[in-house]
């Protein structure tokens, strides 16, 4: 189990070190700007539409162009009907499309699509135009895209992707974790990248090459599963910067149907394996050459699957380990419990985050808002099982139905406010909520374990006691550390002798570096400078792989067969000592060995242990749930009485001993 933990904590520092940096990407996209210098050109620009059954939402994306403030004269709308079954054909020549018809079964995809539409471009427009921009036939624009887009592209960038949306964001649990994903991509990701001058990444749809790119690529010869992020990798491996467009806003439909998602997300897994197998080592050459761009890329389409799935083998080995030859599997579940909880708690800050910056952009009710934060963790996680089938299984490239017809969105720029401070209002609310529940517990977890706080003279009165327990200082500067421990080994030396085979236990929870200075130097002086304790009762044990007082005292129950004993620590921390030992069958006493002394650094500990009694109070919790029956009757009869009243336990001991 001790070597799974270390696994599990280098995955994690490899996480860390991938993709800590986006944290930095909030606060940048909520104070950095970047103004456009340069006035805006009269540029011409096509349209690249390649649609496969289509007639029920390609007429509204040419409308929304024909509807768009920008000079009509200068946009040429193109639809490549692909392997249509349907009258896709018609209905864009009916709304003014220039149209094309492909059939080919072999070569299926977008890719290929895209590069027989730029060929028939070339024949009949051999003038060409200055920018190309590609959408996918369920899309619809806000009316002022071209004006935006022409905007940025005056400024001199060559690539350009905009503030991709979703028209069915409020449909259901699935729909929802699409636009808030791609919410969080064009806010937190593509727009800092953007402020930051790297270079964004290009997100199927929505996006702008210009006349210079369009020369150079010519037939667009990007035919992976993820064309878009091919032609991404292929620039940024070249050193281009691909730019954002934060204002230039469109809408596309998401899926609702879990095999849909299944089937497209699937196909995106298998893409990003074959970019990353086709474009990974130029990539890693461009990091290493100072392209953070590379870096930033590489990590967003290849390593947390890889960490993820690494953590997954390994821990699922541990659990069937575990529950075959009967050891930790309690811990396990413990311990995979306070992971899930962890990665489910990021991911919802994460929806909150975005939920509530982009709230006007959201188009569904303030409730679903609200709950699609919380279901968003459960739409990323089954990425995981989508990645592991496209790993180890075939894919091919398949249509998505779209059925969603929109002529447009209004804009909610005008109610935005009003329930941006709804939502504030409600989160403030929700966090109120939060922290009284958990300062309840924390104070629960005290209140409880104070119950079995006794004084110097009660301790001395108990019989049949186990073990004395004591630890070492973990927090604080050195000099204070020492003074700490000092303290509690003092203390506990008193009681070494509370009973005949009672023993002395210092359990080490500090890093192995830490205790190498101090085993002899603190332990055993401050021992044998106090005259009063006879050596032979007490036993040292170093517990070298406790990383808890939760774990410490788990430890001391299960492997040292403690029944009874004296807990001598300082008062804040005494309390959920008592508690947890308490709780897992431990008869406890504490002793507090501070009562006349401050240390400094009080406030931080104080605030420490708040947090740690709401953690061990979870961990008591899930024991609770995954204990046999017979061991929670014996933690019940360990336990009775101990923690409603203090009655009568010290006025006749040797009675209560002989009633037992």
């Amino acid at each position: 189990m001790e070597a799974i933990k270390y696994i599990d904590i280098i995955i994690g520092i490899i996480f860390c070190v991938c993709y800590a940096y986006q944290t930095f990407y909030i606060p940048v996209a909520w104070t950095f700007r970047r103004k456009y210098t340069k006035e805006a050109k009269r540029n011409t620009f096509a349209v690249l539409i390649c649609g496969r059954n289509e007639s029920a939402v390609i007429g509204d994306l040419i409308e929304s162009i024909k509807e768009q403030t920008y000079d009509q004269s200068l946009i040429t709308t193109f639809v490549m009907a692909d392997n249509c079954t349907d009258n896709t054909a018609d209905v864009a020549k009916a709304h003014g499309a220039v149209v094309y018809k492909r059939f080919n079964k072999e070569l299926v995809g977008k890719g290929y699509a895209l590069s027989e539409l730029l060929g028939h471009i070339h024949e009949d427009h051999p003038e060409g135009f200055d920018a190309y921009i590609i959408f996918d036939a369920d899309n619809i624009l806000k009316k002022d895209y071209f004006e935006k887009m022409n905007l940025c592209l005056s400024q001199g960038h060559d690539i350009i992707t905009s503030y991709r949306n979703s028209k069915n964001y409020g449909d259901n649990w699935i729909s929802a974790g699409y636009g808030l994903w791609f919410l969080r991509e064009s806010r937190y990701l593509n727009h800092a990248r953007y402020l930051l001058h790297s270079s964004c990444a290009v997100s199927g749809t929505g996006f702008l090459f210009s006349r210079k790119i369009e020369e150079e690529v010519r037939d667009w010869p990007f035919h992976l599963l993820t064309e878009d992020l091919e032609f991404t990798a292929y620039n940024i491996t070249k050193g281009r910067k691909i730019a954002f467009c934060k204002e230039a806003e469109f809408f596309d439909e998401q899926p609702v149907k879990f095999s849909q998602s299944w089937r497209q997300r699937k196909r995106w897994a298998k893409g990003n394996f074959q970019v990353f197998g086709k474009y990974g080592l130029d990539l890693t050459k461009g990091f290493m050459r100072g392209n953070f761009a590379c870096f930033d890329f590489a990590v967003s389409i290849m390593p947390a699957f890889v960490l993820t799935l690494v953590a997954i083998a390994v821990n699922l080995f541990a659990l069937v380990y575990s529950i075959v030859a009967n050891k930790g599997a309690v811990e396990f579940v413990r311990m995979a419990g306070n992971v899930l909880s962890s990665l489910y708690g990021t991911m919802v800050l994460m929806g909150a985050i975005t939920t509530v910056t982009e709230w006007k952009h959201i188009n569904a009710s303030v409730f679903k808002k609200i709950l699609y934060v919380f279901t968003f963790p459960i739409f990323m996680a089954t990425y995981i099982p989508i990645s592991v089938a496209a790993l180890f299984g075939n894919c091919g490239w398949k249509p998505i139905e779209h059925t969603k017809s929109v002529k447009a969105i209004a804009s909610s720029e005008k109610t935005g406010k009003r329930k941006e401070r709804k939502l504030r209002v409600i989160f403030a609310a929700a966090a109120v909520a939060a922290v009284a529940i958990l300062s309840f517990i924390s104070g629960y977890v005290s209140n409880i374990g104070a119950k079995r706080i006794v004084t110097e003279v009660q301790a001395s009165e108990l019989e049949d006691v186990d073990y004395i327990v004591i630890f070492t200082a973990e927090t604080g500067d050195a000099k204070t550390c020492e003074s700490i421990f000092s303290d509690r080994l003092k203390t506990a030396c008193k009681f070494a002798g509370a009973g005949k085979n009672t023993k002395l236990i210092i359990i080490d929870e500090r890093s192995e570096s830490e205790k190498k200075h101090a085993k002899k130097s603190l332990y055993i002086k401050n021992v044998t400078d106090n005259s009063e304790i006879v050596l032979s009762n007490i036993d040292y044990t170093m517990d070298k792989q406790s990383e808890s007082t939760y774990e410490s005292l788990r430890k001391l129950e299960e492997e040292y067969s403690a029944k009874k004993v004296i807990i001598v620590t300082q008062k804040c921390h005494l309390s959920r000592a008592l508690y947890i030992a308490n709780k897992i069958g431990i008869d406890a006493y504490g002793v507090a060995s501070d009562e006349d002394t401050e240390y400094s650094g009080e406030a931080i500990r104080e605030v420490s242990e708040a947090f740690a009694r709401i953690r061990d109070f979870t961990y008591t919790v899930i024991d609770g749930i995954f204990e046999s029956s017979e061991k929670k009757g014996k933690d019940v009869a360990s336990t009775k009485g101990g923690f409603d009243s203090m009655d009568g336990v010290f006025k006749n001991p040797k009675k209560q001993n002989k009633d037992k």
